[in-house]
């Protein structure tokens, strides 16, 4: 009959702990790069003219289309081929920025599609740019009603950095899994990967209700 044994976990805490160093390193800088990319792409897709707007559009759909995992093994894997190449643990920022980007730029565009259209033509009718109008008038108020979508998406984020473990990165995952499969001890370090996971996440989960509660407009809500 199997024993249940925490032990092994005491003993592979100081393994751990980097692990976990790591992963909060990832999710932190995937998290930025990703506010950005989808800061730039809602406004080209909402403001800009031309041909920005359609590129937007185009690279949302590739990244919301096709798996994560692929997108990650194309950075690690294919870019190396035309000459391009990151060491593993860039590979997986650049990867999980970029796919998060573009589910980010999804829920801002939501908040701005929240913004009535007259905010807007009063900023550009006050001599504002393009640019002064969304960064001054529109993307304040829009931020305002997308907070709790928008905290949903470093969630997820911080979940799915556990895929970087498939390009050797010695993530939170990578460590329970190799703990797991070198002790067979697999319900031990899975339970205390979940954990950890749930704590990450859960902190995340507890600072989006403070500024919601801080920040939010009463009865205004983006829904997606």
């Amino acid at each position: 009959m199997y024993s249940i044994d925490f032990n092994i976990i005491a003993e592979a805490l100081p393994e751990l702990a980097r692990g976990i160093k790591l992963t909060i390193f990832i999710s932190a800088v995937s998290s930025l790069a990703a506010f950005a990319i989808g800061l730039v792409t809602v406004f080209a897709r909402t403001m800009a003219t031309g041909p920005y707007g359609t590129a937007g559009a185009i690279y949302v759909e590739i990244i919301r289309n096709t798996p994560l995992l692929l997108q990650l093994y194309f950075v690690y894997k294919a870019l190396p081929d035309l000459g391009v190449q990151f060491p593993p643990v860039v590979c997986g920022i650049v990867a999980l920025s970029i796919y998060t980007g573009a589910y980010i730029s999804e829920v801002l565009r939501a908040g701005i599609n929240s913004v009535t259209n007259e905010q807007y033509q009063a900023a550009r009718g006050l001599g504002l740019s393009n640019l002064q109008a969304f960064a001054l008038v529109v993307f304040p108020q829009a931020i305002r009603v997308v907070i709790p979508p928008l905290s949903s998406q470093f969630i997820n984020l911080v979940k799915n950095s556990s895929l970087v473990s498939f390009i050797a990165v010695s993530d939170v995952f990578y460590v329970v899994y190799k703990g797991a499969a070198d002790d067979f001890r697999f319900f031990e370090f899975f339970i205390t990967g979940a954990l950890v996971y749930m704590l990450l996440t859960g902190f995340i989960a507890v600072v989006s209700n403070i500024i919601e509660k801080n920040v939010r407009v009463p009865g205004g809500e983006a829904r997606i």
